[in-house]
């Protein structure tokens, strides 16, 4: 009853999905055939020592160590020894991140198949498959058959960041918007042609910084600070203002608006486990070209700003005397920026970049200048 009682503790362990901290790899290895057979555990020593290397901070579990563990604790539980941490601990690698199968598989009694895939457990799809070879059955063919299909699966997993990069990363924004666009065309009343014309001029200006480190995939904390100065001005020149009279008649009405705010702080509005935490982001993308990108997303704290509008009429009819009045606005800088492609693979130990370029945002047709500085050096145990 005792022994039933610790492998259903193990197996708890095993029916709760749910990414580890430290990434864990499963590597089982399948086979058919006599001779496929006897190389089993070998092929998943190999798989287990090219995965070791590609990625050292991840923990690599195989079937055969987990058989042989098992053996071990039911002899010294035999011997009327208790290790219910054994049984645990064998639970707990069960619980894995991505899933190794291999296989080795005789045909015809002349060949043996040699193939491997990952499987990763979030999503429950495979990430890379290295198709298969054939070898001859013999120690030295199984063993160039091994290696040439262990080698391919760590190249087709090189484009997943796997163990995380982490480090500081800064971010600089300048956005400025000069602009002034005129609308202009001919109206008449009066027996007299007159004209209509309505003159917009902006002037934006923003700065924000953003310190961030990078502490996992792709979850990232820091701070930020911001400010920001806006000035409008709309001038109108109506020719042909009709007035409640019915009378025509000239009409100059202007309008303007201005603001200055500064701000601080990173937005806190996602939670994980209950807490919450930095809606910051800082994304990786390999490419099997041996290229990545990096994405940087995120938004500032909300800032109540004060903005100032004021409002005069001028003509013959409808006249207004200037008049101010400020109103309340809600201020958020966001942070969406794209950087690369530079050349780096997720087996590097190191990504470093300093790098500046000047963009036209399609939305709010603002001109930017984006600096980026960023040392990110991937985590080995």
């Amino acid at each position: 009853m005792k022994h039933i009682y610790l492998i259903a503790i193990a197996l708890l362990f095993v029916s709760f999905p749910g990414k580890s901290i430290e990434p864990n790899f499963l590597v089982i290895c399948v086979s058919s055939g006599d001779t496929a057979v006897k190389y089993t555990d070998s092929y998943e020593t190999v798989m287990e020592s090219y995965l070791q290397d590609a990625f050292p901070c991840a923990k690599i579990t195989t079937h055969s160590g987990i058989r042989t563990r098992l053996s071990r604790e039911r002899l010294n539980q035999l011997l009327g020894g208790e290790n219910e941490q054994e049984l645990i601990n064998i639970g707990k690698d069960m619980n894995w991140d991505y899933f190794v199968k291999l296989s080795l598989k005789t045909f015809e009694g002349k060949k043996i198949m040699v193939r491997a895939v990952c499987l990763e457990r979030k999503d429950v799809n495979c990430i890379a498959d290295a198709g298969y070879t054939w070898a001859t059955m013999d120690y030295q063919g199984i063993k160039t058959g091994v290696n040439e299909i262990s080698k391919q699966l760590i190249d087709k997993l090189s484009k997943y960041e796997i163990c995380p990069f982490t480090g500081p990363v800064s971010i600089t924004i300048t956005s400025d918007l000069d602009s002034t666009n005129v609308e202009e065309y001919g109206v008449f009343c009066n027996q007299m042609d007159q004209r209509y014309r309505k003159e917009e001029v902006i002037h934006n200006h923003t700065f924000s910084e953003w310190k961030l480190e990078r502490k996992g995939i792709p979850w990232t904390d820091g701070t930020m600070t911001f400010y920001t100065d806006e000035v409008s001005k709309v001038t109108i020149e109506d020719g042909c203002h009709k007035c409640e009279s019915g009378r025509e008649g000239g009409l100059v009405t202007t309008k303007k608006s201005s603001m200055k705010v500064k701000g601080q702080g990173i937005s806190h509005e996602s939670k994980f486990k209950g807490q919450k935490q930095d809606d910051t982001r800082i994304e990786l993308e390999f490419f099997e070209n041996g290229q990545y990108v990096l994405k940087a997303k995120g938004t500032s704290l909300p800032v109540k700003g004060e903005e100032m509008l004021s409002r005069k009429a001028e003509g013959t009819c409808d006249n207004e005397p200037e008049e101010s009045k400020p109103v309340q606005r809600d201020i958020r800088v966001p942070l969406k920026v794209i950087f690369g492609p530079y050349g780096g693979k997720t087996t590097d130990k190191i990504l470093q970049q300093k790098d500046t370029k000047k963009v036209k945002d399609p939305i709010t047709d603002e001109y930017q200048t984006i600096s980026i500085d960023f040392t990110l050096n991937r985590k080995e145990k």
